[in-house]
């Protein structure tokens, strides 16, 4: 076809294809993790039944669904958009097209829900989906991540998990629209607030803790804590300092690290009476588990990094003028991994539905013998 027939061809048509562009536009995709069902109240809550499961037969469409937007101060029209079953999805801008801005976004926006009282862990690049919205209507993924999250919801919205996997659609998590938004409005506020602290390290601290991974926890908490150290440094050392004497002499020596170290500016800014002597407590021990992980290579202990989260949140509520984030009110216990040596609790009620394991050679034997001795120890 000549050139100019081309150019005639598309000019004729350009209004159509405006309105095809409209319909499906571009987007980079998350999940909230641990896995939630995101409800608007003028829609009935979205249910599956374990028939549902067993047959593949779930609304397929629903998790596919767009819930709304939540404003997060993107240049309008923008919204970070969610889904029905928790994906969130932002535009492909420009500033936003490497993978490692990209989940730095997506965690700044995760960290800010954290912050406002909603559990949600840290996304790594794995943790990418590429993809669309189709007529503001559905979310669609075109290149999932290969994330166990990504995965997870490439199968449900597919219809190809198995049982086992889907059993995890009759009582999931469930979260409204309208608290998603509330907590990213406290969350992005209080991030505002302390411009210093990247949500990005708190939010993988505290996943860290959650996932046991003290190491992961104590590292990344550390470098909030070293960031609120700076912010209260500046604010009640060096501003008013500064104020009576302004020379440049003076602002350099407060700003020299290799006098005021971390552990200097806690003991200075506990005498101040700015860091209460709990979080001083808390600080102190988590500070030499940080310096032998990092001189050593010393693998912290639960303890250690507890003492790390208490002293970050104590800071930043100090850093907050004393408000206390809807963080401390959740129990990461509930959301996070359970520990694998300890005995097993008693089941909260009764079984609803079961799945028959296939056994190994002689397994259904051992489990007769094993079963046969504990009713003799217990004659």
């Amino acid at each position: 076809m000549p050139q100019a027939e081309a150019i005639r061809l598309i000019e004729e048509n350009a209004d159509d294809l405006e309105a095809l562009q409209r319909r499906r536009v571009p987007c980079m995709m998350a999940y909230l993790h641990p896995f939630r069902l995101v409800e608007t109240a003028d829609e009935p809550a979205w249910e599956v039944t374990i028939e549902q499961v067993n047959t593949r037969g779930w609304d397929y469409v629903a998790l596919h669904r767009l819930v709304g937007g939540v404003d997060v101060g993107l240049e309008p029209p923008y919204h970070l958009v969610v889904g029905r079953d928790g994906a969130l999805a932002l535009p492909p801008l420009e500033a936003l097209r490497s993978p490692q801005v990209a989940v730095e976004r997506f965690n700044f926006y995760l960290a800010a829900l954290l912050l406002g009282g909603i559990y949600c862990e840290a996304i790594t690049p794995d943790g990418l989906d590429i993809g669309s919205i189709i007529d503001w209507k559905y979310i669609r993924s075109h290149r999932p991540g290969v994330g166990a999250p990504n995965r997870f919801h490439e199968q449900i919205r597919s219809l190809q998990a198995s049982p086992s996997e889907a059993i995890a659609l009759t009582s999931p998590r469930r979260v409204t629209l309208a608290d998603l938004d509330q907590a990213m409005r406290a969350g992005l506020r209080m991030l505002s607030a302390v411009p210093m602290v990247r949500g990005e390290y708190l939010l993988k601290g505290t996943t860290g803790l959650a996932r046991l991974d003290w190491g992961a926890a104590l590292a990344n908490l550390w470098i909030v804590v070293e960031q609120l150290l700076s912010f209260l440094w500046e604010r009640h050392i060096v501003t008013p300092t500064v104020a009576a004497d302004s020379s440049k002499a003076r602002r350099s020596q407060l700003a020299d690290t290799r006098t005021w170290t971390a552990s200097a500016r806690i003991e200075m800014l506990t005498q101040k009476d700015v860091i209460p002597l709990e979080s001083f407590k808390a600080l102190a021990t988590a500070r030499k588990a940080r310096n032998d992980l990092h001189h050593s290579g010393a693998h912290p202990t639960a303890e250690d990094a507890q003492a790390a989260y208490k002293g970050m949140t104590g800071l930043l509520v100090t850093a907050l003028g004393g408000e206390r984030p809807p963080l401390l009110d959740l129990d990461l216990a509930d959301h996070g991994l359970s520990d694998p040596f300890a005995p097993p609790g008693p089941l909260p009620g009764q079984p609803t539905h079961w799945m028959a394991i296939p056994k190994l050679p002689g397994e259904g034997d051992l489990e007769r013998a094993e079963a046969k001795m504990l009713r003799a120890k217990r004659e």
